[in-house]
């Protein structure tokens, strides 16, 4: 109908319904006023189009009538099951049955939202064999590189408290200096005064220098001792802090190597954490049975499957794999009606069609019937036209 709808209705500037649609075309069918059948170009242009018409009808028309000798087949195939009885009904419905409820199970499991990625089941099917070991050691390996940071926490404070100590020490080594510095200068200070007083004044000043000397001998001895205790201080934080650093540099080194092999299991197993690992182990053993309920399910579809097309295929059917897809139409009659409905509705809408192209086909060759008779002088032309339309179209059949 392309063809026939372009040349002729270029002055529609609208959309019409199908009805509408029907009724311009079959209107337009009926006559030829719109053409000039005098002029050659006109007429063969709408000769053309009839013998088109013709063409696109009898195709669709074929096309129709295979559609419904298929629905009538699939419509005789109904009838031909309900008259399936004994053994064989017996055992079609248990088929059925089992058809519809695998194929649930199957849809089930397809649609179920918290499966398993096929990567991550690979991967530890792949690995099924190391994950429990994995695990174990992924967890020591946790659990050890919590108490290795905790130890080097702790050395690190242990560092810094020894290297306190030690600036302490040096500090109060620097203070004790300056303070026997002061000492001396003070004791140099009094000798200089008793002296001036004993030559410069003729004053005894042997007294005096008896207590500066108890003074200073007392004063320097006691910065000497304290100044022995902060040396001693001061080796005793140095080795401290010596032993603090060569413990944690082995500390360290138990790091890196536990950091290493956490690393190692990690990207082995694709995960980041021990407890990742059991999520997808008890994940995985979850999917693996369910897995291997769907792969029996799946061997019991097929053999299922096989079996009710067996069966089918005694009776003669028409299409007895089709009934693979509505199983449940087998023994469920509500089900029965519906498919039985749905093929009458097609039937009939098939049957529409072929009476639509058929009078589309009649309606044009009887308006070429109606031209040759009212235009004899154009016969020999529209015959010849309509025989070269015929030869092609059977060299192109």
């Amino acid at each position: 109908m392309g063809f026939w709808k372009d040349l002729f209705s270029r002055a529609k500037n609208k959309i019409a319904s199908p009805e509408e649609e029907t009724e311009l075309e079959a209107q337009y069918l009926v006559g030829a006023e719109d053409v000039n059948l005098a002029d050659e170009y006109e007429r063969s242009r709408y000769i053309e189009s009839l013998l088109q018409q013709v063409s696109d009808a009898s195709r669709q028309v074929d096309e129709a009538s295979s559609e419904y000798k298929t629905v009538n087949s699939y419509l005789r195939d109904i009838e031909e099951l309900e008259f399936i009885r004994g053994e064989d009904r017996k055992q079609l419905v248990e088929h059925a049955k089992s058809i519809v409820h695998l194929s649930l199970d199957k849809e089930r499991y397809q649609e179920r939202k918290n499966r398993m990625s096929d990567d991550d089941f690979e991967r530890m099917q792949r690995l099924e064999d190391d994950t429990d070991e994995g695990a174990l050691r992924l967890k020591e390996a946790e659990e050890y590189q919590q108490l290795v940071r905790a130890d080097l926490k702790r050395l690190e404070g242990e560092k810094q408290a020894c290297l306190f100590r030690r600036q302490e020490a040096e500090t109060h080594m620097n203070n004790l200096r300056g303070m026997t510095q002061i000492a001396l200068i003070a004791i140099a200070a009094c000798v200089l005064i008793l002296l001036a007083m004993q030559f410069g004044f003729e004053m005894n000043a042997q007294i005096g220098f008896m207590l500066t000397a108890g003074a200073g001998a007392i004063v320097l001895t006691a910065l000497y001792m304290s100044y022995l205790d902060a040396s001693k201080e001061k080796v005793r934080a140095s080795r401290s802090l010596n032993k603090v650093i060569l413990l944690q540099n082995r500390v360290k080194i138990r790091y890196v190597n536990n950091t290493n092999l956490l690393e190692y299991l990690y990207m082995k197993f694709g995960i980041s954490s021990a407890a990742e690992l059991e999520r997808l182990r008890e994940k995985y053993g979850e999917e693996k049975e369910e897995r291997e309920k769907i792969r029996e399910n799946m061997h019991q579809l097929t053999f299922s499957q096989e079996e009710m097309v067996s069966i089918l295929r005694k009776y003669k059917l028409f299409d007895p794999l089709i009934w693979l897809h509505q199983a449940r139409a087998i023994y469920d009659p509500k089900e029965m009606v519906e498919v039985r409905h749905a093929l009458i509705l097609r039937r009939q809408k098939i049957r529409q069609q072929l009476d639509f192209n058929s009078q589309n086909a009649s309606a044009a060759q009887e308006q070429i019937r109606s031209i040759v008779a009212e235009y004899p002088q154009y016969a020999k032309e529209i015959l010849q036209m309509v025989s070269d339309f015929e030869v092609g179209r059977d060299h192109g059949a």
